[in-house]
């Protein structure tokens, strides 16, 4: 009677088991004349996944589940990140998981899942390198279908997708010939604009009067960091600190390259925020009130 007990706990924990490939799907994009390209999206919420911006927002575009197959609603675009978020008016994918904010350390096994021509294929990788920029170098197996895919750590966490193919430096060592390499863009980086579009907030909804662009520096003297091009006198942005020139590089001990990140994470911190701003007389703090959007 217990040995019976014992393997219906294991066998409900088996069925109970999930892989990272769950929360993967299989996204259909018409192309004229009647063709249909194929890539992956990947569910961050029951009605909302995100996938490589490598369509245009107009064509029609269908994601396949094993419920069945829905049109999204809507796409929220990213031009700055490359990337859309799928919206769907109902609970359509059965897994889901947010964006991880972790960034996995230097040969961290991954989990790589991509669109081959007969369905979902799965592949083990490794990261190699970080960039300036925040994107990250991963070593995968020589096989196609892998631009796109979604990424995954050794805790199946979600922390990534596949943006390009790349020829690695030299100064690399140990290549493996075998391999591809591929660029990981990370979720630390965007995984604020995916949580603001899954809740359909728009960052650019409440003025905080800044323009801001990427800057990355391959110079050891400068870092990366998001740059304020201009800050409208007055503006909150200008009252708490900020300056036409500044170079943000961290908020509250996370690396930002991106405008997106300064404005997600404004609204959606219901704390005040700490940046650190490089200038060229040094580092200052700034201290950004949480959004007046909380109050309401």
């Amino acid at each position: 009677m217990i040995r019976h007990i014992f393997l219906i706990i294991i066998l409900t924990v088996t069925a109970l088991a999930t892989h990272p490939s769950d929360q993967v799907f299989t996204l259909r994009v018409e192309e004229p004349p009647g063709s249909i390209e194929l890539s992956t999206v990947v569910a961050i919420s029951p009605s909302c996944a995100v996938t490589l911006a490598v369509f245009l927002p107009s064509a029609p575009v269908s994601v396949e589940t094993p419920e069945g197959v829905f049109i999204p609603d809507s796409i929220v675009v990213s031009q700055d990140l490359g990337l859309f978020v799928l919206l769907f008016d109902e609970d359509v994918f059965p897994l889901s998981q947010m964006p991880s904010d972790a960034a996995p350390p230097q040969g961290e096994p991954l989990v790589i899942v991509g669109q081959g021509l007969s369905g979902l294929l799965t592949v083990e990788g490794s990261t190699v390198e970080r960039y300036p920029d925040g994107a990250i170098l991963v070593s995968a197996p020589l096989i196609e279908g892998l631009m796109g895919a979604a990424v995954f750590d050794s805790k199946d966490r979600f922390i990534g997708i596949i943006t390009g193919v790349i020829e690695p430096e030299s100064s690399i060592l140990n290549i493996n010939e075998s391999h591809e390499y591929l660029v990981l863009y990370p979720t630390q980086i965007w995984y604020m604009w995916a949580q603001l579009a899954s809740a359909d907030i728009s960052i650019s909804a409440e003025p905080f009067g800044v323009t801001a662009m990427s800057s990355i520096s391959l110079n050891e003297n400068r870092p990366s960091g998001i740059q304020l091009l201009s800050v409208t006198d007055g503006s909150e942005a200008w009252n708490i600190g900020f300056r036409p020139g500044d170079l943000i590089t961290r908020i509250d001990h996370i690396p930002v390259y991106h405008p997106e990140t300064l404005r997600g994470l404004r609204l959606l911190s219901e704390d005040t925020l700490t940046a650190v701003v490089w200038c060229r007389n040094g580092e200052r703090t700034v201290f950004i009130p949480p959004s007046s959007a909380h109050d309401r």
